[in-house]
């Protein structure tokens, strides 16, 4: 890490404003596609937040239960925000990153790297059976940074892992220079501020780390709101 890199709060300021813009283009302005491609940058952000969590955190049970009361906050503005309607065919990335977190805390308790990684695929499993945003795929790519994050030249080494995670990915397609490939492979410009992290909290302050996990619940509910208007 980086000693004078972003600051955990940067990092997560920069996930939410790009989540922010691809809602926005999936919400209220689908015909600029280009704001889509621009939030291809925030769920890997939030995995890699994630995996770093799981290895601090001195209370996972504390940190599990922000996310459940996130998970029951997000998913009604989700599905209205995104889909118009409440829909049980679909649910939000809250659910994702919950379970992916309960993977990460097993996967924490043991020392295999062979019992790490099969510990993985029922996590994953239940994901894709709930039909989550981004899935059984993002749940391995939360596994990935937590797999690596000791490693040597980690960055470099999760820069490369991330790739065949993205393109399995299901979504838009998008050609450049002539080659079309899935929107999802975008996200590897997340790895830029990833590499810049410092591994710093700039503040301890409790209402700052409310705001950012309220951010998705209430950026939603607006957007809802503004496509009734």
């Amino acid at each position: 890490m980086i000693k004078r890199g972003l600051t955990q709060e940067i990092l997560k300021l920069i996930a939410c404003v790009t989540m922010l813009i691809d809602h926005i283009g999936a919400a209220l302005m689908p015909q600029y596609i280009w704001l889509r491609y621009i939030g291809r940058i925030a769920f890997p952000i939030y995995c890699f937040l994630l995996a770093e969590g799981v290895h601090y955190t001195k209370d996972p049970k504390k940190y599990g239960i922000r996310l459940a009361i996130g998970v029951l906050l997000s998913e009604i503005p989700f599905d209205l925000a995104l889909f118009g309607s409440i829909t049980p065919h679909y649910q939000s990335v809250m659910l994702t990153l919950l379970i992916a977190f309960c993977m990460a805390f097993f996967m924490k308790q043991v020392r295999n790297p062979l019992l790490k990684i099969l510990i993985v695929i029922p996590f994953a499993a239940v994901a894709e059976w709930l039909r989550t945003d981004y899935g059984g795929m993002g749940v391995v790519l939360v596994a990935m940074f937590v797999l690596t994050r000791e490693l040597p030249y980690r960055w470099m080494i999760q820069t490369i892992c991330m790739a065949p995670i993205l393109w399995m990915m299901e979504g838009m397609w998008v050609e450049i220079c002539r080659v079309w490939i899935p929107v999802e492979m975008l996200a590897l410009l997340s790895m830029i501020p990833i590499g810049l992290y410092s591994g710093r909290k700039s503040t301890v302050n409790r209402g700052v780390q409310s705001a950012f996990y309220l951010f998705y619940p209430v950026h939603l509910t607006i957007l809802y709101i503004l496509t009734l208007l």
